[in-house]
């Protein structure tokens, strides 16, 4: 396909693994068995991935490096390969479970050796899906792919949510490490809420924070924990910055944990040194009386748009009808920067169709931003079952008023 292909050669991994596998062997074969499927139904002899989450999740390739291309190739009747930056190319050989890797230089052509691995399964000049809108590979790339299949007279069809349609209904093995997670958040917030009092500040309640979740187990996660206050805290996505708290500050928390790469989050309010009246008070009762009202109603098979309502009735029966624009609840599960949730695939929000399905896990986060004034949230991350919906985090959903 290029001249530079002689330099390619697919590798693979000897001895024994850095650290044991987060999931079984039946678990990920069980992964490969649902995308071959989706994989016959849309008549494809081979699929791509560019998905940092989800090469983790089909063939366990961990790595924060994905800012090189890196791609994972799945045929019908082989090991997925995994062609990556050469220097990145241990996590497969030797962290993996699929453990095939095609690795390049980085004066190397990635496009190249991803050419070189469809010719060498012999499926370059057949009917291949691509991630077309995967946010880690660029456009130019994507076309020079398509060039060189078409070239030897194969086919790039674009096709959607192939893997993301099979991660969003969650594992016994994979809620396991959510679990893990809610656990940490739990204290993690607590060490928050201990650490704010009006003379403390922002920094001592992120370290306080970070340090629960390190020393509990917790991996980088997909976003930073949001720990502002004050006026601050109005601004969405707002991380520590040293303010000092002062008495009538709001102080909403949001602390993501992260173990084996699977999210959960919890979102809960302090306020600092006072009670809270006027809109304020309105604020806070309403977001909590909704998201109570959510989890009240949340059960498989249902339509995320008759979720959607259940926090939509409390916010138009408290005189609110017009802070819910964005979604109320975001799916959970592998994540990587830039995010640490699914919501680009598995949300609930107003107007969606999409059926709620037993195994889904999501973070349940009805909210009122006053831009400069406050973020108020109080949440909760869940998993939907047949007839409800289990809350995996636990703890007091009350404002918490500091000293």
């Amino acid at each position: 396909m290029t001249a530079e292909n002689h330099s390619f050669q697919i590798n693979q991994g000897t001895g024994p693994l850095v650290e044991p596998l987060p999931f079984s062997d039946a678990e990920y074969e069980r992964r490969m068995t649902s995308v071959r499927a989706r994989m016959r139904v849309e008549n494809l002899d081979a699929f791509i991935t560019f998905t940092p989450e989800n090469i983790y999740y089909l063939t366990g390739h961990d790595t924060s490096g994905y800012y090189f291309l890196q791609a994972t190739v799945v045929t019908h009747d082989m090991m997925p390969v995994n062609v990556i930056r050469r220097i990145e190319s241990s996590n497969t050989e030797l962290k993996s479970w699929a453990r095939l890797a095609t690795p390049y230089e980085d004066t190397a052509d990635p496009i190249a050796a991803l050419c070189f691995v469809l010719n060498e399964l012999g499926v370059a000049g057949k009917r291949i899906g691509g991630e077309g809108e995967a946010w880690f590979v660029s456009p130019a790339r994507y076309n020079q792919l398509r060039h060189n299949i078409e070239r030897t007279g194969g086919e790039l069809v674009d096709v959607v949510n192939v893997v993301e349609n099979i991660r969003v209904i969650k594992s016994e093995e994979e809620l396991v490490y959510i679990r893990q997670g809610a656990r940490i958040v739990e204290q993690a917030m607590d060490a928050a809420f201990k650490k704010t009092f009006t003379g403390s500040n922002e920094n001592e309640v992120a370290a306080a924070v970070y340090e629960i979740l390190c020393r509990h187990g917790s991996q980088w996660a997909g976003l930073p924990c949001y720990l502002a206050c004050g006026p601050r805290s109005g601004l969405c996505h707002s991380t520590w910055s040293g303010k000092i708290h002062e008495t009538g500050d709001v102080a909403p928390y949001e602390i993501n944990a992260n173990i084996k790469r699977y999210a959960c989050s919890l979102f809960r309010m302090a306020v600092v040194g006072q009670q809270p009246t006027g809109k304020l008070e309105l604020h806070l009762n309403t977001v909590s009386e909704a998201t109570e009202n959510l989890i009240t109603n949340l059960r498989g098979g249902m339509v995320a748009d008759q979720a959607h309502k259940a926090v939509r009735d409390v916010f138009h029966k408290n005189g609110i009808p017009d802070k819910l624009g964005h979604r109320v609840a975001y799916g959970l599960g592998v994540s990587y920067p830039p995010d640490t949730g699914e919501g680009h695939f598995s949300q609930i929000r107003e107007g969606d169709q999409h059926i709620l399905e037993p195994g889904m896990v999501f973070h349940l986060v009805p909210g009122i931003v006053e831009f400069g004034k406050w973020s108020i949230g109080n949440t909760e991350t869940v998993l939907i079952t047949d007839g409800s919906c289990e809350v995996i985090t636990d703890f007091p959903r009350d404002i918490y008023i500091s000293g």
